[in-house]
């Protein structure tokens, strides 16, 4: 039996015609949550042309540290520090959100939440196969889609439970991710000269020159068998962070599930505390992460072999900083906007949020294939495109939205999802 004050699955219940469930419409959406949606996208793709522009996940295995300009090891730093998992995480809470408007909308149509959003994340995994293979092996959109099916556990809870729940998650995960990271650290490695490590590295090694050779003199099929085997790296690397992902989707449940949406205004005591406590606490915290830089996976390995005992603290840190700069981020932006208003550029961003995740891999795809520039960029440089493909989206995406509904990507989506052919263009 649902908790009381839990959303009820309604789905045995009788809908009326005009209780049938339907996406939100333009002029229910709340402008302030497409404004934090939208900088979370471009936020995540300060991230990703890390991966996008060469072949730096495959550095660390193969034991090279790419060269490096004073300018490119100053953004680095800077989206170590105040990048690197906070958009990502921004971006989870804000998935846990919408769940919870989705499952509010379900029950009172008398349908059920959780089929509807099985249908809606087993569709997102899809796409995310396709993303990562076709376009970008680092696509977070597989790994949401199946997380979010964890959440169908949760659709009944309330409001607190899925606080308690969603910080559980992220505080165990946090003390298991250094424990295992401590165990790893101090127990006996190999020597250099192992044919197990002189294996592995010429093995990564030959896959690095193939994602190159790919990207660089190859065709469009080879970037794409470039991208299967990257993604299959990428991708079992994410899957392990299930569990703290659930947590952060579970906060943004909860505050869903809470009612905040519907007066933001009338919150803003609240959200003034979250920003205090994520900015003042989390940029101090996050410092540790700046000499990782952006790509934490592989830059942590080579931290590891210098200083052991700091590897356990960033291990930590990751998993706890990045949520709490997450939530001061969210929090500040939100007052920003109520009050000097929402940006609507950003807002139009936010709206089409999925179909401009997509076309960020597209243009990164064409600038570094397509153009040559695969491996031949810095960080400080790549910020140029970085800042190239925001130029584009937040000029396309309001002329888009002023004769369409929704974006292309999400037209499709929302019409699987409801099983039904939605409106598309405006009016």
């Amino acid at each position: 039996m649902p908790e009381a004050g839990g959303v009820q699955d309604a789905g045995r219940g009788q809908a009326r015609p005009e209780d049938v469930v339907t996406p939100t419409s333009p002029s229910q959406r709340e402008p302030v949550l497409d404004v934090l949606r939208g900088i979370a996208l471009l936020g995540i793709l300060l991230i990703n042309i890390e991966y996008m522009r060469g072949s730096g996940f495959y550095a660390a295995f193969v034991g090279e540290a790419p060269a490096t300009t004073p300018a490119d090891e100053v953004v680095q730093f800077g989206m170590g520090w105040l990048a690197a998992g906070k958009f990502l995480s921004m971006f989870a809470i804000l998935f846990g959100i919408g769940a919870a408007i989705i499952a509010e909308r379900a029950v009172r149509a008398g349908r059920s939440p959780r089929r509807l959003l099985a249908r809606r994340y087993g569709l997102l995994a899809v796409l995310g196969l396709a993303h990562m293979v076709l376009l970008f092996p680092g696509d977070i959109l597989f790994f949401y889609g199946l997380t979010g099916l964890a959440l169908l556990a949760f659709v009944k809870v309330r409001p607190k439970t899925a606080l308690r729940w969603g910080g559980g998650l992220i505080a165990a995960m946090a003390l298991l991710w250094g424990a295992g990271t401590a165990l790893a650290t101090y127990a006996p490695q190999p020597p250099d000269d192992h044919p197990a490590v002189v294996a592995q590295q010429a093995f990564f090694a030959d896959l690095q020159a193939q994602a190159v050779a790919a990207h660089t003199e190859g065709s469009y099929l080879d970037v794409v068998a470039a991208n299967a085997i990257e993604s299959f790296f990428l991708q079992t690397g994410q899957l392990v962070m299930i569990p703290w992902v659930l947590g952060l989707f579970l906060l943004g449940f909860a505050v869903g599930r809470a009612g905040m949406l519907a007066d933001l205004a009338a919150h803003q005591p609240l959200l003034r505390r979250v920003a205090a406590w994520g900015l003042g606490f989390g940029l101090p915290v996050n410092l540790a992460l700046g000499p990782i830089g952006p790509l934490w996976g592989g830059a942590t390995l080579q931290q590891g072999a210098e200083n052991p005992g700091m590897l356990i603290v960033i291990a930590v840190v990751q998993l706890l900083g990045a949520p709490l700069l997450a939530s001061g981020y969210l929090a500040g932006a939100a007052l920003l906007a109520l009050r000097f208003g929402a940006p609507r550029r950003l807002a139009a961003v936010g709206r089409m949020a999925l179909s401009a995740y997509l076309a960020q891999s597209v243009l990164a795809l064409i600038v570094f294939a397509g153009f040559g520039l695969y491996e031949t960029l810095g960080s400080a440089e790549a910020l140029l495109v970085v800042a190239g493909v925001w130029a584009l989206l937040l000029i396309i995406c309001p002329l888009w939205l002023r004769r369409f509904r929704y974006g292309p990507v999400e037209w499709l989506w929302r019409s699987a999802t409801y099983g039904k052919r939605q409106a598309l263009r405006a009016g």
